[in-house]
């Protein structure tokens, strides 16, 4: 299936996070991130300071008004003040699980109308990132660019019938294994990138090669004026993961562990410790 994956979401979600974890718990997740909290907070700042238009992104926190659990002041002002977060404080009952997807369902301009099924007796809090990206292209498709009926081929070899949009592109991408293209957005300040896969080259192996660096330097220096015939099949998707097994698997296992979880900075519970 198709793969959406947003690391500019993720790692706002987790910068809000660090700033309730002391001891191993951070430091863990500082090595899950490579730089120190006070680096990714200061960044994801910047990075909310100068969203355009085309990016809409919102954070919020939700925390049980259960007498069990002690919330810090410092931890909500801390996130109010960088990550401009709304703070509620509810019974953490149906209508807070109302509230929640209706706040998700109006950050995301109702692209994503529920992202709670149900809020488990042992939840206490929840940190949320909504983000919505809506942009007009630069040179936007016609009805006489469609076609119809078109022949797709999956990477197991399977074939579809599609509908093609069809346009002449002037950004070239290529190297070794790849070929593609960079299509603007309107404004100029965000592009879409479509990369193939030389055809002895499957989707998988060719994402497992590709790092960073190489992406940023291909992105860096395209062949300009470089005239592309491309087609492109009109697709859309939904995805979704449970990233805890993921996140300890890079390193950050203590922040899952009930009984090693160090988040005193963010809150305290007559329960146990929060994870």
């Amino acid at each position: 299936k198709n793969i959406l994956i947003s690391p500019a979401s993720i790692i706002t979600a987790l910068g809000m996070t660090t700033y309730g974890a002391k001891g191993e718990t951070l430091a863990q997740m500082e090595s899950v991130f490579g730089i120190p909290r006070a680096v990714l907070n200061a960044y994801n700042s910047d990075y909310l300071s100068h969203l355009s238009n085309e990016v809409k992104m919102a954070n919020s926190i939700w925390f049980t008004n259960d007498e069990r659990l002690t919330v810090n002041d410092a931890f909500l002002q801390f996130n109010e003040e960088v990550y401009g977060t709304d703070i509620y404080e509810s019974a953490f009952n149906d209508a807070t699980l109302r509230d929640i997807n209706k706040w998700v369902e109006e950050k995301t301009d109702g692209m994503i109308k529920n992202i709670l099924d149900e809020i488990p007796t042992d939840a206490v809090m929840y940190l949320i990132n909504a983000l919505a990206f809506e942009a007009e292209w630069e040179n936007k498709y016609d009805s006489t660019q469609i076609w119809e009926d078109a022949k797709f081929t999956t990477s197991t070899g399977e074939e579809q019938k599609v509908d093609m949009m069809r346009s002449e592109e002037w950004l070239y991408l290529s190297d070794e294994e790849a070929t593609g293209f960079i299509k603007r957005y309107k404004g100029g300040n965000y592009a879409f990138v479509a990369l193939l896969p030389n055809e002895e080259v499957t989707v998988a192996d060719y994402v497992k090669n590709l790092t960073g660096e190489h992406l940023q330097s291909m992105l860096s220096n395209p062949y300009k004026n470089a005239m592309v015939y491309a087609h492109l099949p009109q697709f859309s998707y939904e995805y979704d993961v449970e990233m805890s097994e993921l996140l300890k698997a890079m390193g950050m296992t203590d922040a899952f562990n009930s009984g090693l979880a160090d988040f005193t900075a963010m809150a305290t519970s007559t329960h146990g410790n929060i994870f």
